[in-house]
């Protein structure tokens, strides 16, 4: 069937060090899906561990282990090729802590089936985070540049521009990608109807005089190095306003909110030092 062809969907989850507490929101999906790919990037065996996934449906989900710690991109990436060995036409990735708010992955289907997708680069949801609460409503429109969680990436298209870039490492790979996507041409949908819980980061409270004012993320300093790493990256490879202004908004972080700010800058100073000199690897192998 011409239709069931077009909405191939193999699903790729990342792990590293898996955590029996997101499977319960793997199992809420993971049988909607024709294929998937657990991709664990701990370097250890975890496949005893998460069995009872597999034990699902094991004809329909494969537990892969990386030998060693390859980073999330070339995880993700190897998941990709995966699929599209298995015919996939599109790749749904998630992190192991998202989960739908509803039947996102029919929503989906509805639309490839019902439009001309063939320069659909990216089919997205709505993030729904603690810190900017949304919901479902109708309808769809083009973004920019959506997380790369709970998004339906077209595998005819990924295959084409090489998926993601490499040297990205383990953050911005989905900013560098959506780049490279609407350069070629390609367009990325969002489907308001699809709601995904996401959670890209401790949520911090800013208060003043024991008020909230607003919430924003907060990451580790070794984070923060590898955020400044690829945002230089990106930057020089691009000069996009979009990947200055998150990375400078994270610069304003550290000096308006966060406490070890000394760790902080150490951190961005090496991560723009590594991308300088080409490094983009783990940061315990600098």
């Amino acid at each position: 069937c011409l239709m069931e062809k077009e909405a191939k969907i193999i699903g790729v989850i990342p792990f590293y060090k898996p955590n029996k507490k997101d499977f319960e929101n793997i199992r809420k999906y993971i049988l909607e899906l024709d294929y998937c790919f657990l991709l664990d990037d701990t370097g250890l065996d975890n496949s005893e561990l998460c069995q009872e996934i597999v034990d699902m449906d094991p004809q329909r989900i494969e537990y892969i282990q990386n030998e060693t710690n390859i980073g999330l991109c070339a995880s993700v990436n190897r998941g990709f090729k995966l699929a599209i060995e298995r015919q996939a036409n599109w790749v749904l990735v998630m992190n192991p802590d998202g989960t739908f708010q509803n039947n996102a992955i029919d929503i989906y289907k509805k639309y490839i089936y019902n439009n001309d997708v063939s320069h659909v680069a990216i089919i997205a949801p709505v993030f729904n985070l603690d810190r900017k609460e949304r919901c479902a409503s109708l309808g769809t429109k083009e973004v920019g540049f959506p997380d790369m969680s709970g998004c339906l990436y077209n595998a005819e298209i990924l295959d084409k521009l090489n998926y993601y870039d490499q040297n990205t490492y383990f953050y911005s790979l989905d900013v560098e990608y959506c780049i490279r996507v609407r350069k070629n041409g390609y367009k990325i949908i969002e489907c308001s109807e699809a709601v995904l819980n996401h959670y890209p980061a401790e949520t911090f409270n800013v208060k003043i005089f024991g008020k909230t004012i607003f919430k924003c993320g907060r990451d580790t300093p070794q984070r923060y190095y590898y955020q400044f790493r690829s945002g230089y990256y990106i930057h020089k490879k691009y000069h996009n306003f979009y990947n200055f202004s998150i990375t400078f908004y994270k610069f304003l972080k550290v000096i308006l909110f966060f406490d070890q700010k000394k760790d902080y800058f150490k951190m961005m100073r090496l991560g723009i030092q590594d991308a300088k000199k080409g490094f983009y690897g783990n940061i315990t192998e600098r």
